[in-house]
């Protein structure tokens, strides 16, 4: 597993759409991030699949889909990971990106998840105030991922309430800026990005 936690005082999510062409890790640079990974599922034309924001602009709405039951939703209020019955559309939701499956949620491991497949995995962390961290893992089913973070202590300081699951295996990318920067590509291209940014000083632009 690699994991990037970021404290939520001064760092925020947000969702990138990415050109035709460029990665993760470029994306995540040009936007002044701090680290990043892969987003959320698209069509081989590079339609999104479900609800994605940035920045405010609604760039595809909600689906339902048996895959995606959940919803990265960023408001002035944090970022929190949302079952998709649980999304209010309106002005505070500056960012959005819908995935899944859930693989953690209240604490427990989700039933009925694929223990069949492995694949590297792409997926956000949140804890009882909302996201927390960015995680990509090896090769590992959904069911056993699911399982894993349900564990007890398993992420030390680091209590997981929910965990929701992105677009993986082929798509799997983490970006860090880090000396020298830490990077796992992805393998094909991919649609959008999740990426940690610095909190801007009130009254200041960007």
């Amino acid at each position: 597993m690699h994991l990037v936690t970021f404290d939520r005082s001064h760092c925020a999510l947000r969702v990138l759409d990415l050109a035709p062409g460029r990665t993760v890790a470029e994306a995540a640079q040009k936007s002044g991030a701090l680290a990043g990974v892969n987003g959320g599922y698209f069509k081989p034309d590079r339609t999104p699949l479900g609800l994605v924001i940035s920045k405010g602009v609604k760039l595809h709405p909600l689906e339902s889909a048996k895959i995606l039951t959940g919803v990265l939703a960023v408001t002035p209020r944090g970022a929190a990971l949302l079952r998709t019955s649980e999304v209010k559309a309106g002005p505070d939701l500056r960012e959005a990106l819908q995935a899944g499956p859930f693989l953690v949620d209240h604490g427990k491991a989700v039933a009925g998840l694929n223990a069949i497949r492995r694949a590297e995995r792409t997926v956000l962390l949140a804890d009882s105030k909302g996201v927390a961290a960015l995680l990509t893992t090896a090769p590992v089913t959904l069911a056993e991922l699911g399982s894993i973070l349900a564990t007890p202590s398993i992420l030390p300081g680091l209590k997981i309430d929910r965990a929701l699951n992105l677009d993986g295996g082929s798509s799997t990318a983490l970006w860090v800026d880090a000396d020298p920067p830490i990077t796992r590509p992805e393998w094909k291209p991919v649609r959008n990005a999740v990426v940690v940014v610095p909190m801007m000083p009130s009254g200041s632009r960007r």
